[in-house]
């Protein structure tokens, strides 16, 4: 049965100090109990703390108002006729962790107390009661919420900055001991590859990122030199360190690791410096990517765009370009430099009579003997435009291009196209020559080719 409570005199518990300062105006609370005489005490003296409150007899009430509305604390009777104290204390915090609760009762039961704190109650006061002990209790556990959620919140800053930023990460050598296991635990999440090195670039940690795009463990790593990850070696090394102390970081730096295998694989790497407290340099984070499938699209997208999409061969703008690098090199190299140019004779009329299908199977079949006739990798065939071609021919004289040529022509020839042959220009590349005046000459022996009747070469004479 309910023991009868016994209310302690307004002006007996009046608080002494009337300068006192307030609580917080932010903070919300909520009283419940089923005596209106204690709530309305508790109410005026809320009320004189200048506090946002709201007052009940119904703990159902006072649940339904922890559900719309966000409660600070709770000052809760615990012999209640709808819901008893501890009942209200379990569903309030599941409704929101955060409040804080005060228990109040008449009954002197330890086991109460206990059974009301492991549930989470703040603390239990038991009746009658002085309001200044009331006033202690609801500051201290504002105070106590307070600093729960700071640390709440602040756990949450830390965890996202870390998230967002892991290069900027500026943790001194206790901190970084401290948070090792929990840092490992969140980097191993990344897919990107992570290393943390020495000032010296020396191998101190690899994530799971980093294991998996290199293919190795982590003892077959750590404690090694990134010397022998990068495929430049010391000097690429030496170079990246000199960066690193004079930027204090590099960012999107391209490179090649080495696998296990001997393998390379391209990376984007970001370097950046921790510091200690004296600005000297603790160690440096390592953040790379594997860029194998950007590097594969970026090479099929530039293909795509110097290629001529029918014969296969090199389109005319890339042949500007290669063709001027290649003069820098004939004259930085002193190596000889040759160039075909030559178009099919009477294709237009064949075109006409015989279809698009048929010219365009033409040009294919140009496009294939330029590559069967040339060295892979060292000389470059184009579709200069229409039913015109060259061909770029680096370290080669005229008497080799002759050969070269004629192996063209010859190759066309006994395809047996009805009437279809090539006129061919040759030029050797002399410094005095310009490269529009290269092209030019080129273009002119092509045509003294089809003056003279077509499916032969002529070479450009020096006649000055």
């Amino acid at each position: 049965m309910k023991q009868k409570k016994r209310i302690v005199n307004k002006s007996e518990a009046t608080v002494s100090n009337e300068n006192e300062s307030r609580l917080s105006h932010s903070d919300k609370i909520l009283v419940i109990d089923d005596d209106t005489t204690i709530l309305q005490l508790l109410q005026t003296f809320l009320k004189d703390l200048n506090c946002n409150f709201f007052c009940t007899t119904s703990p159902k009430e006072a649940l339904s108002k922890i559900s719309e509305e966000s409660f600070s604390l709770a000052l809760v009777d615990y012999l209640m006729p709808e819901i008893d104290g501890l009942h209200f204390l379990k569903k309030a915090k599941e409704k929101n962790t955060d409040l804080e609760v005060i228990i109040m009762t008449g009954l002197q039961d330890i086991k109460n107390a206990i059974d009301a704190l492991r549930l989470g109650a703040y603390d239990y006061i038991l009746k009658p009661f002085q309001l200044d002990e009331i006033k202690i209790a609801i500051k201290r556990a504002l105070e106590h919420r307070s600093l729960i959620m700071a640390q709440k919140n602040h756990e949450i800053e830390l965890q996202q900055r870390i998230h967002e930023a892991t290069e900027q990460l500026k943790i001194a050598n206790k901190e970084l001991k401290e948070t090792k296991e929990y840092l490992e635990q969140l980097l191993n999440t990344s897919v990107d590859g992570i290393l943390i090195l020495s000032p010296t670039l020396q191998i101190n940690y690899a994530n799971q990122g980093a294991l998996h795009i290199l293919d190795c463990k982590e003892d077959e790593i750590k404690e090694k030199h990134l010397s022998l990850l990068l495929a430049g070696s010391k000097e690429e090394t030496k170079y990246v360190l000199q960066m690193i102390r004079e930027k204090q970081c590099i960012q999107n730096y391209e490179t090649e690791f080495i696998r296990k295998d001997k393998t390379q694989v391209p990376v984007n790497i970001s370097f950046s410096c921790v510091k200690k407290e004296n600005q000297q340099i603790h160690s440096i984070l390592a953040i790379f990517k594997d860029i194998t499938t950007q590097k594969e699209l970026e090479s099929k997208l530039k293909e795509m765009s110097i290629k001529d999409g029918l014969t296969d061969l090199y389109n005319q703008r890339y042949f500007y370009d290669r063709l001027e690098s290649e003069i820098e090199r004939a004259k930085r190299q002193r190596h000889p430099l040759s160039l075909l140019l030559f178009d099919i004779d009477q294709f237009k009329t064949y075109n006409d009579c015989h279809g698009h299908l048929m010219g365009d199977k033409v040009l294919k079949t140009v496009g294939q003997i330029v590559k069967d006739c040339t060295r892979e990798h060292v000389d470059i065939g184009f579709r200069y435009g229409g039913d015109e071609f060259t061909v770029i021919l680096p370290e080669t004289d005229t008497e080799q291009a002759l050969l070269v040529a004629e192996r063209i022509r010859s190759s066309f020839e006994a395809k047996r196209f009805n009437n279809l042959t090539l006129s061919i220009g040759v030029i050797a590349y002399k410094e005095k020559f310009s490269l529009r005046s290269f092209i030019r000459f080129a273009d002119n022996c092509m045509y003294n080719a089809k003056r003279s009747g077509g499916n032969r070469v002529k070479i450009f004479k020096n006649t000055k």
